[in-house]
């Protein structure tokens, strides 16, 4: 419609000052997008800074302006999925995701925020799925450590903690410094019986986060297991003093109160 309304104004002038129309009328529309990119960036940025401080209401209004503007933002969709999903508006995560994975159905990351409501909803099987399905997809590391970090979650909902122990391991081998791999599978390991590998899982997480109050009184409790009652009372100490309670309470009826 603009370019039929340029060609009938340009019949209407003489071929020099045409020219020189053509040029005005580029550089408005040129101005334009540009506005409008500013602005969809100012939206984006300010949406993320709101979804940092947990403003999740501001930042869903604002991520959904930005779609206004560019409908086939992966950024601003993935920022509106997580702004609903984190606020536990579940019907509006799942819409967003659906027009997603319509637009995207080849785009790991929004396969794995579907699976992280479903897994949020209670729908453990239907996150195991999604999560699969994106890792079909090839993702890239930093996001397949993430599907499968997530897909062991719903396995261990399931009590599965085989398939959870075989995740967490694949996870590992892709980023060997990931504290929550470790104190995830310390846990796995824990509930498998292979108490000497959580025991060395929880002290991996423990050098690599060393005032984590919640890996200390873990530990100590794989090490009551292991029959290992000072290095047990050591970690209950030292998981009090970090704030932990429960670890409190053991060192009262299981170090008696020292």
């Amino acid at each position: 419609m603009i370019g039929n309304l340029v060609k009938h104004i340009i019949q209407q002038i003489p071929l020099a000052m045409g020219n020189r129309f053509i040029r005005i009328l580029l550089l408005l529309l040129i101005s334009s997008h540009s506005i409008a990119q500013t602005s969809f960036n100012e939206l984006v940025s300010s949406a993320n800074l709101n979804l940092k401080e947990k403003n999740y209401k501001a930042a869903a209004d604002q991520f959904k302006k930005a779609l206004e503007i560019q409908p086939d933002d992966t950024v601003a969709l993935q920022g509106v999925i997580k702004c609903y999903t984190l606020s536990e508006d579940y019907k509006n995560a799942q819409r967003y995701a659906d027009i997603a994975l319509g637009k995207f159905p080849t785009y790991p990351e929004f396969h794995l925020l579907q699976g992280i409501i479903y897994n949020l909803k209670g729908n453990h099987e239907e996150a195991i799925s999604a999560f699969s399905h994106a890792l079909e997809l090839k993702p890239s590391n930093r996001t397949s450590v993430q599907i499968l970090m997530n897909r062991a979650s719903a396995e261990i909902r399931l009590d599965n903690f085989t398939d959870a122990l075989a995740d967490y391991n694949a996870a590992m081998e892709l980023d060997p410094r990931n504290t929550s791999i470790y104190t995830y599978r310390g846990l796995v390991n824990f509930r498998l019986g292979f108490y000497i590998d959580a025991v060395n899982d929880y002290t991996n997480a423990i050098d690599l986060e060393p005032n984590s109050a919640l890996t200390y009184y873990n530990r100590g409790m794989t090490y009551l297991k292991l029959s290992e009652k000072q290095k047990a009372c050591a970690d209950f100490h030292m998981a009090c003093k970090l704030g932990d309670m429960n670890a409190c309470k053991m060192i009262l009826t299981e170090c008696g109160g020292r």
